[in-house]
């Protein structure tokens, strides 16, 4: 264990001097805090220790509380609690994690085949990366959408369909468990005591908005947010290279997950630089408690942004080069109003909520996209944040900074639907570069939870540290522990939502090797989720897929099957380079497209039966799958 970790805070003596001012009253609060497992003057301004110094050598105080111990054992349970949180919250997913996978059969099943073709293309070809197998002849077809590039390593091991379900499954509870422990290790860092950290770590996790993006792999992936922030926090603080050099590695990792968060952390980075900068020129010596090691940590700083830097030039090249190609993916202002919404949807929550889904029903009904846009964080949360908001243990100015963004994230969730112009967020759209790449805004609401998150951590100390102090004889000792406790089982349960875990299709033994390309048919956004997971047993090229923009040539070839089998649609596919064709009789219910909520597609069984002589296709029936070998022709493409 890095001694980052374990070490004690450098804290320089005290003098004399008696304090002064609104710090000396927090004292009663700072015993409470200490009894709760608080680091030591965490109810107090970390400007307290400069002010009872000499002004002539008395560093520019810390806008947070010293930094705490944090022991192995600490650690461990953190890491354990995180775990069986993401477990109870998902059961029983973990007892069938071959066979299910949560919570619907749309965007899992595809991000299952997404890490599934970036492991295997960093072992085969990593130059290549981006070129994966889906929508053939097309390059660059990784980036039609996220590329969670960073979950690529988990990759090496296992091959086929069953291993990118097990493979995703087992990322889907460590995005939830790296929550947790990011956001407790952060409030831990700026000050909080264990059972104030543990509040903020589940509301970041478990609030009802992060509970709605449960499908969005690369939503509820942010955990390595709060995680970079805490070690690049501790690391400049205690002058610890090792933690500085983990915290800009993690901050890559975070980018490299995908353009979703990857863009939103990166200003984030941008402007906390900017303020540490402005306090720097504006105190005339870095921030930190004493004269921070500034040649020492620059290398370490240097190389740190160097690789971030890199991450985000190797992820965003491919982007932009896909939205120069294609016309299509760039996001008009037409598409993000699509996605906007009005400041009803900060206190709506999914329907799919089992506390507050029937409650906010009429306010989600004035939200456009309502699988996007339902924001409501959760009542406790938003008691516990104002509770925050009250004072300490964090200082003033702290609180400021994170009211302040949780508001002015929240305003740019709602995209353009603010007012009619569109502003504040049409100012990114138009000046600021990437944002006019983003199709919902409403993905930045995670930067809303996690300073909400923060504060209600605040709240939650609070509460526990008044009833520690008023406890008697007659009351438990444990007490404030039991309420920690409650307060954060009552945040989960905010947030429970009806999860399901549909049983995930696998592919028929006789579609195992066939000649490729291959085309399944019916092909649309919604089933080519599952045959690009199909195509995840070899990795054979499929001409189509699910993408977050339309591509004419896609649509074009989707429109030509509608007569299959008949000379027209043989002749395209020949001329394309495809050598097979599988016609699926039976789907599973797939969401987003009302046509399949029942297991029989339209048309399937009549396209069965069309006669195929003289078309100079084979044709043979399996179950429920007919197979077409589609012969040599006199044109082709490829």
């Amino acid at each position: 264990m890095s001694a980052g970790f374990v070490s004690p805070p450098r804290t320089p003596p005290a003098s004399t001097e008696p304090a002064t001012g609104p710090e000396a009253r927090d004292g009663d609060a700072g015993a409470a805090a200490a009894a709760l497992g608080a680091p030591p003057g965490a109810a107090r301004q970390g400007a307290l220790a400069g002010r009872l110094r000499r002004p002539d050598t008395a560093p520019r105080a810390e806008p947070w509380a010293p930094s705490p111990a944090l022991g192995r054992a600490e650690l461990a349970w953190v890491a354990l609690a995180g775990v069986l949180l993401a477990v109870i919250t998902s059961w029983p997913l973990v007892l069938h994690l071959s066979s299910r996978i949560s919570p619907d059969l749309g965007d899992p099943v595809r991000a299952a085949w997404q890490v599934a073709w970036v492991g295997h293309a960093m072992l085969h070809d990593p130059l290549h990366i981006f070129n994966a197998n889906a929508f053939y002849p097309h390059s660059l077809s990784l980036a039609f959408s996220d590329s969670l590039l960073g979950y690529g390593p988990t990759a090496f091991l296992g091959s086929g369909t069953v291993a990118a379900l097990v493979r995703y499954n087992l990322l889907f509870l460590f995005a939830w468990a790296l929550c947790f422990v990011g956001a407790y290790l952060l409030a831990r860092e700026l000050g909080l005591g264990k059972i104030g950290a543990a509040a903020a770590g589940t509301a970041f996790a478990y609030a009802p908005y992060r509970v709605t993006e449960a499908g969005h792999l690369h939503v509820i992936s942010s955990g390595g947010i709060p995680l970079a922030l805490f070690l690049l926090l501790r690391g400049y603080r205690r002058g610890h290279r090792g933690l500085v050099l983990a915290g800009w590695l993690v901050s890559a990792w975070q980018i490299s997950l995908g353009f979703t968060l990857g863009l939103q952390y990166t200003y984030l980075l941008a402007l906390l630089a900017l303020l540490v900068l402005w306090r720097w020129w504006r105190s005339g010596s870095p921030p930190g408690r004493g004269a921070l090691p500034v040649r020492r940590l620059l290398v370490v700083t240097c190389a740190g942004i160097a690789v971030v830097a890199a991450v985000a030039v190797y992820e965003a090249r491919p982007y932009l080069k896909v939205a120069h190609d294609y016309p299509t993916a760039k996001r008009t202002i037409r598409e993000v109003k699509a996605y906007s919404a009005g400041p009803a949807a900060l206190l709506a929550a999914s329907s799919e909520n089992r506390v507050w889904g029937g409650a906010t029903a009429g306010l989600r009904a004035h939200v456009h996209s309502k699988n996007e846009s339902v924001f409501f964080p959760g009542g406790l949360v938003l008691a516990l944040a104002l509770l925050g908001l009250a004072g300490p243990p964090y200082t003033r100015r702290l609180r400021a900074g994170l009211l302040l963004g949780a508001l002015a994230c929240a305003v740019l969730a709602l995209g353009v639907g603010l007012t009619g112009a569109g502003y504040p967020y049409r100012l990114l759209y138009d000046y600021a570069p990437g944002w006019n790449g983003v199709r919902v805004p409403g993905r930045v609401f995670t930067m809303t939870t996690l300073c909400l998150a923060l504060l209600a951590g605040a709240g939650a100390q609070l509460v526990a540290a008044r009833a520690g102090r008023r406890r008697e004889r007659r009351s438990p000792a444990g007490l404030p522990v039991v309420l920690g406790a409650a307060l954060a089982a009552g945040i989960v349960g905010e947030g429970a939502g009806h999860l399901g875990h549909p049983v995930v299709p696998q592919p028929a033994r006789a579609e195992v090797g066939l000649p490729a390309p291959v085309l399944d048919l019916p092909t649309d956004g919604a089933a080519d989720r599952v045959w690009q997971y199909f195509s995840t047993d070899g990795f054979y090229k499929i001409p189509v897929g699910n993408s977050t923009f339309d591509i004419p040539a896609v649509d074009d070839l989707r429109g030509g099957m509608a007569g299959f089998p008949d000379r027209a649609s043989v002749e395209k596919l020949r001329y394309l380079g495809i050598r097979t064709v599988v016609l699926h009789l039976r789907l599973p219910k797939l969401p987003g497209i009302a046509g399949y909520a029942l297991p029989e597609p339209r048309d399937s069984a009549a396209a069965a039966d069309k006669a195929v002589a003289g078309l100079g296709v084979g044709r043979r029936r399996v179950g429920s799958i007919v197979i077409y070998e589609i012969g040599p022709g006199p044109k082709a493409l490829h």
